[in-house]
Order: structure tokens, then C-alpha cells, then sequence
């Protein structure tokens, strides 16, 4: 019996997630490059052959299906590349390769030569804000713009959540054991989760499970070099900063010192909104980042 439920949950959840896809006009594509597969989600009726392109980037433990709800209200005349980073989702999940900030920016640059996009504007979310912020910087003439969205890597105040590590050792939002543990996560990244069946919750919950080993050693890699403030002198590519004000995970004051120390930048502050605004108020989130976008898009 809990194998046929668990059987129906990866179904539901896997039609629900195409059923999204569609919806927010995105097809699934997979590419080999020198390091393996990665797979991405791409905007359906947008040119495949743009040397520029709005390009996604998702935290940690998480995956390209974090954008798809903000995707669906999302309106500019750039093709999106929404990609699983190396580690996460369906793209390759090698134990043994090295996933610091300065290993994953080298293997976007990697994809983004592959699909010809020359230029990228960038909306970074957690890890992927670091990611984004380092790209930036090391690579100035391949970023347009950047949306960092409760960015990782700027650090002015320490987290609930960075506290509670500290205190019992254990990371809830990669250390899951079952269900119960997967709720609780999602109630530490969103002030007000979106409702999710529980037969699907569940099989979130066995595929984060089964990461579990992939998860930590990712959070162990980015720790390597995360820490981005030096390098934020050297951005001076139009940048917009939204930031949840009841974020546990990113403390809210981090996004005063980035708009401070990023020459170029705005910031947004959404109220009862936690670490992933793109979840939990798209449609805010997306209109936001479409008049940033009219304004820095030629």
C-alpha cells in the first residue's frame, strides 16, 4: 500500500509540475557538457537562437521549479533559461565534484556558451544570488543586469536560521528524515507556504530525503567561498534587491547593506513574505521584476 502511495504521489507530482510548465509557457531541455547533464526549463515561444537571455538561478537544495509559478506572470521579450544547477534536480548530482560559489559560476558560464547567450541578465535567488553576484564580477561583460531575491553571500546580520545551527549543530533545511521534516522546512523558507496536497508533500518530501547526502555536501562546498562582500565594489550593472521582511533564512538587514554597497542598485521589501518571495507572492514578485527589466532591456 505505501508503495502504490508513493507511486501515486511521483505521478501527481510529476503531472502537476508539467501541468505548471505549460501554463507559464516553459519546455524542458536537457544538454551534455563537459561536467554532465544539465537540465533546463526554456521559455516555449521565444527564440532558441537569442544571444541574450533572462536566466534563473535557484538555492540551494532546491530546484529550476522554484521560478515556474513566478515565471507564469512574468512578461519580457528575452527568452528565459531556467536551469537545475549541478546538484539539484534532474541535472547531475556527482558526489564528487566541487560545488563552491566559483565551481557552479564556472559551469553557468559553461551552459551559457553552449545555448549562444551572450549576455545574461540574472534573478538569483539564495545561492544562486551568490552565484549571480560572483558572475558579476568576474565576468562583467556577460552580465546585463542582476535581480538578487534574498540573496545569499552578504551577510549583515546572522539568521534565525544561521542561529539555530550554531546552537544544535543541525541544519533543518537540509538534514530531512521524512514528511513531517519537509513541512517544517517549508514553514522556515515561507512566511505562508502555498498549499500542496499531502500525497504530493510526500513525495517531495522521498526525493529530498534521497538527496540528503547531495544537500550536505553542497552546504559544505558553498561555505568554501559564499562570502561575497568584497567583491560587490566591482558590480556596476544595473541591480534590483528584493528581500522578504520575515525571511528566517537571509536576515532582512542584509538587503539595506547590499543596496548600500551595490552602486547601481534599488530594493524592495515585501512584508510577511519569507526567503523565497518568487514562491510565495509571484505575482508581486514578477510585476516588480518585469518594470526593472523594461527599464534596463534594450
Amino acid at each position: 500500500m505505501n508503495t502504490l502511495f508513493s507511486r501515486i504521489g511521483d505521478y501527481l507530482l510529476k503531472k502537476a509540475l508539467e501541468s505548471e510548465c505549460k501554463k507559464a509557457g516553459l519546455v524542458s531541455i536537457l544538454t551534455q557538457l563537459s561536467f554532465g547533464n544539465v537540465e533546463y526549463l526554456r521559455s516555449k515561444n521565444k527564440s532558441d537562437t537569442s544571444s541574450e537571455a533572462i536566466v534563473m538561478l535557484h538555492g540551494a537544495a532546491s530546484d529550476k521549479t522554484s521560478w515556474v509559478r513566478f515565471a507564469k506572470y512574468f512578461r519580457s521579450k528575452l527568452p528565459l533559461v531556467i536551469p537545475d544547477l549541478p546538484g539539484h534536480g534532474m541535472s547531475v548530482s556527482d558526489i564528487n565534484l566541487d560545488y563552491c560559489i566559483n565551481a557552479q559560476t564556472v559551469r553557468l558560464k559553461e551552459l551559457l556558451s553552449a545555448l549562444g547567450v551572450k549576455r545574461a541578465h540574472l534573478i538569483g535567488n539564495s545561492m544562486g544570488g551568490a552565484i549571480a553576484l560572483h558572475m558579476a564580477a568576474s565576468s562583467p561583460d556577460l552580465v546585463s543586469s542582476l535581480v538578487l531575491i534574498d540573496t545569499a553571500g552578504v551577510e549583515a546580520c546572522p539568521s534565525w536560521l544561521k542561529q539555530k545551527f550554531e546552537h544544535t549543530g543541525i541544519n533543518p533545511m537540509v538534514e530531512l528524515s521524512n514528511a513531517s521534516d519537509y513541512r517544517a522546512m517549508m514553514h522556515i523558507g515561507m512566511e505562508n507556504p502555498p498549499y500542496i496536497p499531502g500525497i504530493i508533500v510526500s513525495a517531495l518530501a522521498k526525493d529530498f530525503v534521497n538527496r540528503k547526502a547531495i544537500n550536505v555536501k553542497i552546504a559544505k562546498d558553498i561555505e568554501k567561498d559564499l562570502d561575497q562582500i568584497e567583491s560587490l565594489s566591482k558590480i556596476v550593472t544595473p541591480s534590483l534587491i528584493i528581500w522578504g521582511a520575515a525571511d528566517k533564512v537571509m536576515h532582512v538587514d542584509n538587503a539595506e547593506l547590499l543596496h548600500q554597497r551595490l552602486a547601481n542598485s534599488q530594493k524592495i521589501v515585501i512584508d510577511n513574505v519569507g526567503h523565497v518571495p518568487m514562491v510565495e507572492a509571484p505575482k508581486q514578485v514578477a510585476a516588480a521584476c518585469s518594470t526593472f527589466f523594461a527599464g534596463v532591456v534594450q
